[in-house]
């Protein structure tokens, strides 16, 4: 790799982490739609070099198979790893419900209707994250370190978004690994996005038996 792209991704690397820092330091508890505005100016800043992304960076890392076979992989990996932690996320949430109000309040967290309506909005948002995370960081890092420590840094910076919530922090950085691996195996987001919404809006309605849908609805107003 050249010098020059090299001393680009530097920088790019450097004035990002500075800025992340110091937003986290200045904002440690924050509305979500503070977070929801800077992802999308993030998003808009990353779009525009997308182009550059795609070609001057990620095409050193070409997919060993075609598109088609990636595609099939991602979703089955996803799955597998996806579906198991789901169960556990509803029987944790089933033993709390019924440790706060028995029967009746197991069946309240676990059979929400607001949930299926929380995944649906949430999908957007964890594309969006996947984008940033895994389409522009993963790529630069592995144009500057091994593929091992890329990952998992990537993974961790995922994490880091999420403080002060030591539980939500370290659920993400074991999730944004295993999303960070999917795509820097398969290259392929819309696997990543779907595990991502399912795995984050069943983690809140039966683990932290927070309604999401009410806590967006009540931002709105």
């Amino acid at each position: 790799m050249g010098q020059t792209l090299r001393r680009r991704i530097l920088t790019e690397l450097f004035v990002l982490g500075v800025l992340t820092i110091v937003f986290l330091v200045l904002f440690p508890k924050r509305a979500t739609y503070i977070d929801v505005l800077l992802a999308l100016f993030a998003l808009c800043l990353i779009a525009s070099n997308a182009r550059f992304t795609r070609n001057s960076i990620w095409a050193q890392f070409p997919p060993k198979e075609d598109l088609r076979t990636r595609v099939r992989r991602s979703y089955l990996l996803a799955s597998a790893v996806t579906i198991p932690v789901i169960l556990a996320f509803a029987a944790i949430g089933l033993a709390l419900g019924y440790r706060e109000s028995g029967w009746d309040g197991a069946w309240a967290r676990f059979l929400n209707y607001h949930l299926p309506v929380a995944f649906v909005l949430y999908l957007p948002w964890a594309l969006l994250q996947q984008f940033l995370f895994q389409f522009y960081l993963l790529g630069r890092l592995l144009a500057l370190f091994p593929a091992p420590v890329s990952v998992v840094a990537t993974g961790m910076v995922y994490s880091l978004v999420h403080l002060p919530d030591i539980g939500v922090t370290l659920a993400a950085a074991v999730a944004g690994i295993f999303w960070t691996f999917l795509y820097r195996r398969y290259r392929v987001l819309l696997p990543l996005g779907l595990s991502h919404a399912l795995l984050g809006s069943t983690f809140y309605y039966w683990v932290y038996g927070h309604d999401l849908f009410m806590v967006w609805k009540e931002m709105l107003q």
